[in-house]
């Protein structure tokens, strides 16, 4: 009865959207390790290791060529691009078999790097490089997990730009909240822009670095870091601003608009 195991490599997925990265090699996404996926399909540029059982002679690492072949010693041309790595061993075992070099062979395919189907990943993120679309249905948020994003509340946007030259923009919020996470393509291009924030201190609760929202007031910012302590005072704000390449500090009122990389100091009363 006749063998057959063939195994493709995977990444293995994080847990939440934007868990810690796996590690991608730069110009190329790099070989990952997960099996039981028959979905993914191999393409021109993918390097496959194909192993024989017992047989470490017979054991190579190809890459496909551009008409789709991988070429093996024992048995010649392979069609490869377009079938699963299950399928490219199968007919690689049907080869050794029918040319008479092996009865029952156990062959072994897996996908080694992947580059025929990546995506790129630019912008805010830990570890911006290409990212292997190694199962079928990959979404933004699987891929930005593995790059390192770390998307808040607030103006992040992630665009996407596909092979054929159309963008579309999508919120942080949106894809958070999981009512936009689109499927990715082949030579996809995600740009990922980062949250807009403002920084508070001086007689607040909780001084600190906060994502800015649309709408936000002073009077809001002050809620968001806690209130302002017992010697605080509302009347007394001192914003400094980026205005082009220079920063002016202003006065500022509780209904007064926040702005991006505003600094806000909350004085004390004066009795």
């Amino acid at each position: 009865m006749r063998r057959l195991a063939c195994a493709l490599a995977l990444s293995a997925s994080a847990v939440s959207p934007f868990a810690q990265a796996q590690t991608a090699t730069s110009g190329a996404a790099a070989a990952v390790s997960v099996a039981n996926d028959a979905a993914y399909l191999v393409g021109a540029g993918d390097v496959l290791a194909v192993t024989v059982y017992r047989a470490p002679d017979y054991n190579s690492v190809v890459e496909v060529a551009e008409d789709g072949t991988i070429v093996l010693n024992a048995v010649g041309r392979v069609q490869a691009a377009g079938m699963t790595p299950a399928q490219v061993g199968n007919e690689i075992t049907r080869r050794l078999q029918t040319g008479g070099i092996f009865r029952d062979p156990l062959v072994n395919v897996m996908v080694q790097t992947y580059r025929s189907r990546t995506v790129s990943v630019l912008g805010a993120v830990g570890k911006p490089g290409e990212y292997p679309l190694d199962r079928g249905g990959m979404t933004i948020t699987e891929i930005l997990a593995r790059a390192g994003a770390t998307l808040g509340v607030g103006g992040g946007t992630v665009r996407v730009v596909r092979r054929d030259g159309t963008q579309q923009d999508l919120p942080a919020d949106q894809l958070l909240a999981g009512t936009a996470n689109p499927t990715l393509q082949p030579h996809d291009t995600l740009i990922v822009t980062e949250s807009a924030t403002f920084y508070i201190s001086g007689e607040v609760q909780r001084p600190g670095n906060f994502p800015l929202e649309p709408g936000l007031t002073m009077e809001r910012a002050i809620a968001l870091a806690g209130g302002i302590t017992q010697r605080g005072a509302r009347s007394r704000l001192k914003v400094t601003r980026h205005e082009g390449t220079a920063d002016a500090i202003i006065r500022a009122k509780p209904q007064d608009p926040v702005k991006p990389r505003d600094l806000i100091l909350v004085g004390a009363r004066l009795f």
